[in-house]
């Protein structure tokens, strides 16, 4: 999908970070006492989509990536998009309202419905381009065959192109929203401790509500890699586009 090298590395080590912190969130509870203690079972599975996610980006950047079964993946994403909706439906989180639960968690199944458009829209590209030359690229519905030194492999035209262009800044929304939610916690966490008043709550949990690690400290590092998880996003769909 990328052929900048250099952005491509870029891109490969941030979801790798992001996959990595996701899969150890995803663990089972710790023992009482420790930095992830008391997580449900909804957070470590929301942690687990979001590893499985960053992993499956970090496939896609490259040319090789493209080529895996892109129907699974879809499949998979959309289910996931889904989950995160009815978990916050059926949750039961204490202080916690539908409408709250929903407000954390649409984003989560955004960003898993975009996976499954990207997917679904990238589907075969690079393959078949490869077989058949820039005359094959041109004439696939919706593809369009990148000018000589551009950082994409392909590109969308068209709606989808457009649709890119509408995901690519909501992510990029997404992405500065997280990042300072996340920074601020950082900062107001030895502040509030400093002060006396107990633990800081955790921000967004990644599943249904706002304690997916509360007090446990591991707030802002949920949040900022929320943030940076939406940016790789935003950036992959402005190429795309």
């Amino acid at each position: 999908m990328i052929a900048a090298v250099g952005l491509k590395w870029l891109l490969t080590v941030l979801f790798s970070a992001v996959a990595g912190y996701a899969l150890w969130r995803a663990l089972p509870v710790r023992p009482a006492g420790t930095a992830a203690a008391g997580q449900s079972a909804l957070d470590r599975t929301a942690h687990a989509l979001h590893a499985v996610m960053a992993v499956a980006m970090g496939v896609m950047v490259w040319p090789w990536g493209m080529r895996l079964p892109a129907l699974p993946q879809v499949v998979f994403f959309s289910l996931a998009a889904v989950w995160f909706l009815v978990a916050a439906l059926f949750a039961r989180t204490p202080g916690e309202g539908v409408p709250r639960r929903l407000g954390h968690a649409v984003p989560h199944a955004l960003a898993m419905a975009a996976m499954a458009w990207m997917l679904a829209a990238m589907d075969g590209g690079p393959a078949q381009a490869a077989g058949g030359g820039a005359a094959q690229m041109a004439d696939m519905p919706g593809m369009d065959m990148p000018a000589p030194g551009s950082t994409a492999t392909m590109t969308l035209r068209g709606g989808g192109a457009q649709t890119a262009v509408v995901l690519a800044v909501a992510f990029l929304a997404l992405a500065l929203w997280w990042l300072a939610k996340g920074f601020d916690l950082a900062r107001s966490g030895p502040r509030l401790a400093a002060a006396g008043e107990g633990p800081v709550p955790a921000g967004e949990g990644p599943a249904t509500a706002g304690g997916g690690a509360s007090g446990s400290g591991l707030g802002a590092y949920d949040l900022s890699c929320h943030g940076v998880m939406a940016l790789g996003m935003s950036v992959m769909l402005a190429v795309l586009a």
